[in-house]
């Protein structure tokens, strides 16, 4: 099996067909250390290529970020606040996009991806997809805090509900099914419960485990078999 060259360069993340193509007539792409002129020829898919040097190897779908407090989930922020331009380290960085957001007093579980209409499968509210919490509150949280969350809770947008999994001492472990802006914390808010720290630990299949803060991975075996047992988007890498 191969693969056209400009098709490999723009799955890799270097750019798009025409600024592919242009790398590649000017004699700046290498494809396992010869220089390859023409972009219409075909290529391993797991052939070596680098790009004025710099070796740009393979794209994972999906990668798992431990997202730090005090950073906005964008890509760039016009009040000048730290963002997620920095967020993954090379070669991933600056070449895969957000799944979604967490506010910036959140920390936990942000999934980055390569692939958006994997992404828009991820984040359609018809996919219910489950997310999942701990969060330290106020107002030492009691049993009966599961019956409130399942029963739903009244918002400015709406009612919103949740599953409490566990309860030790201010912890509370809660799942949800929607990602609505801040929604977790005015749930527990409006419940009597204002939340003090908050940290997404599972979104779906994909789990933050013992993934050190500020550190990243590849979506591993187990998390990857989830997305085809729920019937997300085939690789479109194949």
């Amino acid at each position: 099996m191969t693969v056209r060259l400009d098709k490999l360069l723009i799955d890799r993340g270097v750019g798009s067909r025409k600024e592919v193509r242009k790398l590649v007539k000017k004699g700046r792409v290498e494809v396992d250390g010869v220089v390859d002129k023409r972009y219409d020829g075909h290529v391993a898919p797991d052939a070596q290529v680098t790009i004025d040097g710099i070796d740009w190897p393979p794209l994972p779908r999906v990668v798992l970020w431990h997202k730090p407090t005090g950073i906005v989930s964008t890509m760039g922020d016009r009040h000048g606040r730290a963002d997620l331009r920095d967020a993954l380290p090379p070669p991933w960085g600056g070449r895969l996009h957000p799944v979604g957001r967490l506010d910036a007093e959140t920390s936990g579980l942000l999934l980055f991806s390569l692939d958006g209409k994997l992404t828009q499968w991820l984040l359609h509210p018809k996919r219910a997809v489950p997310r999942t919490y701990l969060a330290v509150v106020e107002n030492s949280p009691t049993a009966a805090l599961v019956e409130v969350l399942a029963a739903g809770v009244e918002t400015s947008d709406g009612v919103f509900g949740g599953r409490v999994e566990h309860i030790e001492g201010a912890v509370v472990r809660l799942t949800v099914t929607e990602g609505k802006h801040r929604m977790v914390r005015r749930m527990l808010a409006n419940a009597g419960h204002p939340v003090i720290e908050l940290t997404r630990v599972r979104y779906g299949g994909f789990v933050l485990g013992d993934l050190p803060l500020g550190e990243c991975r590849e979506a591993n075996a187990d998390e990857r078999a989830w997305l085809v047992e729920r019937g997300a988007p085939a690789d479109p890498r194949g």
